[in-house]
């Protein structure tokens, strides 16, 4: 996995700190599973994605689905374990902490932007 930033392009705010962008097909696949938690500021990107699940998760998540330009098309709040969610507008899946949504006014629309940690 590449470690990153995220950040809202119009505002140029941070939005996560901490993020992580798969390469491999099983780097998808595993996504989350056996982590405990994630902390504010931490996100998993999954690309190329249209469509998540949270078996076997413990915890809840925020899901923010990009399209190829990195706009936000379709957002979930709080998805339980045990769920699934798509878009077939998406390309890409942001995964991040509960409540990062709300915390932040992220809405559809924005436009998200990954950058590579140095």
């Amino acid at each position: 996995m590449i470690a990153g930033t995220i950040r809202v392009a119009t505002t140029e705010r941070l939005l996560l700190e901490h993020a992580r962008k798969t390469e491999t097909i099983l780097e998808r696949t595993r996504g989350l599973l056996g982590c405990q938690e994630l902390e504010q500021g931490e996100g998993l990107l999954l690309t190329p994605c249209n469509s998540i699940h949270t078996f076997f998760m413990k915890f809840s998540l925020d899901i923010i689905f990009l399209n190829r330009g990195g706009t936000i098309v379709k957002m979930i709040e709080s998805l339980t374990p045990w769920k699934v969610s798509g878009c077939w507008a998406s390309t890409a899946v942001l995964e991040v902490s509960a409540g990062l949504i709300s915390n932040t006014g992220l809405q559809i629309g924005d436009q998200l932007i990954w950058e590579i940690q140095v």
